[in-house]
């Protein structure tokens, strides 16, 4: 028996070294990406992993570089999922990100002023034509968040809504007792919401209602986007491809038209010093650690002057000891900005974080405000 034991030792001695090396040529070989033009993490997860709403797990491998998922910079070299070989690409270095601000009460706006998407310019520099690369505009509130939003409107739900009705295909399958749920590119017969004639290629938003919060109203939560390609002609139901998905989509979900004017606006919000504070009153999903690209809603609403773009830093205030204690600082929690603002509450996306506490109840105050 002793003689087992001390050759298993002898053997595991033997195995150490060489899983060493194998778990060093693992790390030595993890798969890099150097950032170029025009990429993104949508991009890169669907390039390396196949699926674009992998995004998050590049996301996290790279969180000490990403401010925000957003805005990805020419140079930056990303690390991927998986143990492959090295791939570079000779870029110009990023420009320098400005550092946040040492004071959480006052801290700048994120800036998105270096963004991977570029447009070649020609300059004259010494009697020679010089190209040069600059960051175009882009609109500060990114349309696809907007759609994906939810929003507050009057307590009971959108009126004379449109309803997604069943699959528009033929199968040979006995259906199921149980709810479908769809899935993007099927195709859907629709009811098309009341007053709208509707056109081919025309796209609407499909939305489930979530919670009345007191005081407020109805949260509406967008669950995909639909394209028509059959316009109902009479009494008879139109046919639609499910071209985006949110969340869960079935049958009986409420069907909008797609409104996406009013959030083109290219201008940048300016920091604020003392801005008005209010209260995260609801997170979508319920989530148990609420992170970036959560969307929340703020008891704040058109009528405060809240716009698409403003800035709110979320915090845990200051804190005052009652025995005589020194107090406890504040603390900056995340940073999120609005993108969606109705008569009824205002929908920021969380687009930093510093600490796991988004929560409803929570204090934010702005930071940052668009003209």
């Amino acid at each position: 028996m002793r003689n087992r034991t001390i050759g298993a030792l002898g053997a595991a001695a033997l195995m150490f070294p060489a899983m060493l090396a194998a778990q060093q040529q693992a790390a030595a070989t993890q798969q890099v990406h150097t950032v170029k033009q025009g990429e993104t993490l949508w991009g890169l997860a669907q390039a390396y992993l196949s699926d674009p709403h992998r995004w998050p797990e590049i996301y996290r491998l790279n969180r000490d570089k990403i401010a925000n998922p957003h805005w990805i910079y020419p140079g930056e070299e990303l690390k991927l999922p998986g143990a492959l070989a090295r791939v570079t690409v000779s870029v110009k270095p990023a420009p320098v990100k400005p550092a946040p601000a040492a004071e959480p009460a006052h801290e700048e706006p994120q800036r998105f002023d270096a963004p991977t998407v570029f447009r070649r310019e020609t300059a004259i520099q010494g009697g020679e034509s010089v190209s040069t690369e600059q960051a175009p505009a882009h609109p500060t509130v990114c349309k696809g968040e907007f759609v994906a939003a939810p929003f507050v409107i009057a307590a009971g739900g959108p009126a004379d809504a449109g309803e997604v009705l069943k699959d528009a295909d033929l199968s040979p399958i006995p259906p199921s007792p149980r709810t479908p749920i769809f899935k993007q590119y099927d195709r859907v017969l629709v009811r098309l919401p009341k007053g709208e004639a509707g056109a081919a290629g025309q796209r609407f938003l499909v939305v489930s209602l979530g919670p009345n919060i007191e005081g407020m109203g109805q949260v509406v939560v967008p669950t995909g986007v639909v394209k028509l390609t059959h316009v109902p002609n009479g009494n008879e139901a139109g046919r639609a491809d499910i071209v985006q998905l949110f969340g869960e989509m079935n049958p009986g979900q409420r069907l909008l038209a797609l409104d996406t004017t009013g959030i083109s606006s290219m201008a940048q919000p300016a920091p604020v010093k003392d801005g008005r504070e209010a209260t995260v009153k609801w997170v979508q999903g319920d989530p148990v650690i609420p992170t970036v690209q959560s969307y929340v809603v703020l008891n704040l609403t058109s009528a405060d002057g809240v716009k698409p773009g403003d800035q709110y830093l979320v915090f845990k205030p200051r804190t005052r000891h009652a025995e005589g204690g020194p107090d406890d600082p504040e603390v900056a929690i995340g940073r999120a900005q609005v993108v969606r603002v109705t008569p009824f509450g205002a929908t920021a996306i969380v687009v930093s974080q510093q600490q796991a506490k988004i929560e409803a109840g929570a204090v934010v105050r702005n930071i940052a405000k668009m003209p």
